[in-house]
């Protein structure tokens, strides 16, 4: 099969990581993938089948190409393929809860992007990365050609051995991987560290606009010195393995890709309650959650379960497994 996946850019992100990892397992399988990029960015190494192309002549290369099915990431994707939506092979891919975002934005703005993300998204097909974000969109009214949930690719055992690598940390610590924003909510956990015992310290791995921010606001709360920003890692396994804990304090998410791989690697979690795709991963005797974006009900979660948590066995996270997500998606021209 002859597959392709468009992405605004190889930046470094949650959606680019499933579609990396959906390319290389489509290409595993034995299939011809290839992997677009709008923008010239890439951080990251060791690609293969990668092509650039200026956003204003991606639908003639795609109706000069011949290929079974179309997987589009990300927003600037859609905008681009209106003209060529409904065809049976291309499958917008949703990565995030784009209603509840948008109820972020005040009342003119909100309807505004309300009714053009109806208009993007009428008469196509749609893959959704969590059954929270079906039931996210099915508020925008979409008359959507097909809809289906499929969770993100993680090479378990890939995974594992990328974790092995050696890293110079010589601290217990927790950590939070994810872009500097407010979505993010990297905030809440600095405030929250001050009320937690004097020799954990907190590791972040991203960037992001709010970073200056959040590094003076961990030296207003004198903290400065046990918050360690650490950049964006193409490998973030090893910092994860180590960790003594995964702190989430997302306001919202499509899913929550460092959920899977903490399990995976056997690190606890604590994890704000956003009801999208949250409870998909963290089930049953794992669901630490933080029903508000408290301080005092976080610290109180963290030292919970660093005292004891539920021990993480592979049920947890096998549903995740690449070659099985990988297949759900090869068959959706069969449906």
């Amino acid at each position: 099969m002859r597959v392709v996946q468009i992405i605004s850019s190889l930046r470094g992100g949650g959606a680019q990581k499933v579609a990396i990892e959906l390319h290389n397992n489509f290409m595993k399988m034995g299939n011809d993938s290839t992997l677009i990029s709008l923008a010239k960015v890439n951080d990251y190494e060791n690609l293969e089948n990668i092509l650039y192309i200026n956003p204003n002549n991606l639908i003639n290369f795609l109706k000069n190409s011949s290929y079974d099915l179309i997987l589009v990431h990300m927003r600037h994707g859609v905008e681009l393929l209106q003209e060529i939506k409904s065809n049976k092979n291309i499958f917008f891919v949703i990565h995030t809860a784009i209603y509840e975002r948008i109820k972020t934005f005040n009342l003119l703005k909100f309807y505004k992007n309300k009714k053009e993300l109806k208009r993007l998204y009428d008469n196509s097909n749609i893959i959704t990365v969590s059954n929270g974000i079906k039931n996210d969109i099915d508020k925008l009214k979409i008359n959507y050609n097909f809809l289906q949930t499929i969770y993100n690719p993680f090479n378990i055992s890939k995974i594992k051995t990328l974790a092995r690598e050696k890293i110079d940390l010589d601290f217990e610590y927790i950590i939070n991987i994810g872009t500097f924003n407010k979505i993010k909510n990297q905030e809440l956990l600095i405030k929250t560290l001050p009320l937690l015992p004097n020799n954990l310290h907190l590791v972040i791995l991203g960037k992001g606009r709010l970073e200056n921010y959040l590094k003076k606001l961990a030296k207003k709360l004198g903290v400065e010195k046990r918050v360690h920003f650490l950049g964006w890692k193409q490998n973030p396994y090893p910092y994860i393995k180590n960790a003594k804990l995964m702190v989430h304090t997302s306001k919202f998410e499509g899913f929550g890709n460092v959920l899977v791989e903490s399990l995976i690697l056997n690190t606890p979690v604590v994890s704000t309650n956003y009801k999208w795709g949250v409870d998909e991963i963290l089930k049953d005797e794992l669901k630490f959650f933080i029903s508000d974006f408290n301080k005092k009900e976080l610290k109180y979660k963290i030292i919970k379960a660093l005292k004891n948590y539920p021990n993480i066995t592979e049920r947890f996270y096998k549903q995740f497994d690449s070659d099985l997500i990988a297949k759900k998606y090869l068959s959706l021209l069969k449906g």
